[in-house]
């Protein structure tokens, strides 16, 4: 399951948890009105069994309904993820594909069956998934961008390089807006997350761009990402950059440049365990053997890490703390979004 697969489920889960869905407290579609007491049975569901089966039965009932992306990604996740069947996922969202005819819900359910692919033989083209959508409208930055991710997961490399070249070219502060119509931001909040975005196309743009032998191209849009500056308070790159980056240096011989991208992603990055086995392959390849190894992840974790800037909260009661406070002491820093 990829990252943003990932990512996408929980956001469906959320939803459906917290009640984030639309609702309209006149409607009499029998579809929405399921999909209401589903929410009440979601929230009390005691077990993943209980949840598979509340997302199968709505499923099977209302297989074509603006609920269909969010449905078909909670049985993906459970079923195919926490309960380990993915085959069994596959079968149930699949049947469901058969009778979905908006495009728009036919590519948001085909690309959550794509993400089964890894241990599921998916009878589906990615390529044909994005071109389905795009003969009735033009892709967003989110839809191009997903396909690029999902075809890099599959190897379908020219398939991945042409459409992160397009969600590079869609990475604006114009489109960002366009697709929040109901939040504000300012110009620099908005400039900010449009680079982020084009950090990310770029990044899987020099990955498929290397795989399919344009070596020169690739490095030129590694180094374009990197330059985007879309980066953690810990200098690594929220995208997959250091990893495409530094297996590609690995594989030219670069070594040094390997372990410096590979060590700051394992150490700091968001993807740590994608990008250590490549880190140890690189340290071979620079030193000879693995000895030294854990030194070396000390080290370097001492030499890249970025002390915090200093702050002040206020507790329930009211009253003020400073992070410098806790200097010398162990302390348990926890952050989380309130609702």
């Amino acid at each position: 399951m990829t990252r943003r697969s990932t990512i996408l489920a929980l956001v469906v889960l959320v939803g459906l948890a917290g009640g984030c869905a639309k609702q309209d407290q006149t409607t009499t579609d029998p579809a929405e009105e399921a999909f209401e007491v589903l929410r009440t049975a979601w929230g009390e569901a005691e077990t993943t069994e209980a949840k598979v089966a509340l997302a199968e039965g709505y499923l099977a009932d209302f297989p074509d309904t603006e609920h269909s992306g969010s449905m078909a990604g909670a049985i993906v996740y459970y079923q195919g993820h926490e309960l380990e069947d993915p085959q069994g996922a596959y079968d149930v969202v699949s049947a469901a594909l058969e009778k979905i005819e908006d495009p728009e819900q036919r590519f948001t359910v085909s690309m959550e069956l794509l993400s089964l692919s890894d241990s599921v033989d998916v009878p589906l083209d990615v390529a044909k998934v994005a071109s389905d959508l795009s003969a009735v409208r033009a892709l967003t930055y989110g839809e191009a961008q997903q396909v690029a991710e999902t075809a890099a997961d599959l190897e379908a490399w020219s398939v991945a390089g042409e459409h992160a070249a397009a969600a590079a070219v869609l990475a604006t502060p114009e489109a960002y807006q366009a697709d929040y119509p109901d939040r504000e931001f300012s110009d620099d909040e908005l400039a900010e997350r449009a680079q982020r975005r084009k950090a990310a196309s770029l990044a899987y743009e020099g990955w498929a761009l290397y795989n399919l032998g344009d070596t020169e191209a690739a490095f030129s849009r590694f180094a374009e990402s990197s330059d985007a500056g879309s980066v953690t308070y810990m200098g690594s790159p929220m995208n997959p950059l250091n990893i495409f980056w530094g297996r590609a240096a690995l594989n030219e011989g670069d070594n040094d440049t390997a372990v410096k991208l590979l060590g700051l992603e394992t150490l700091f990055g968001e993807d740590p365990a994608g990008a250590k086995p490549y880190l140890r392959e690189a340290y071979v390849a620079k030193n000879g053997d693995e000895e030294g190894f854990d030194e070396f992840m000390w080290a370097t974790r001492n030499e890249l890490a970025t002390p915090v800037d200093d702050f002040e909260l206020l507790d329930y009661e009211g009253n003020a703390h400073r992070l410098s406070d806790a200097s010398g002491k162990v302390t348990l820093l926890a952050f989380w979004f309130p609702t």
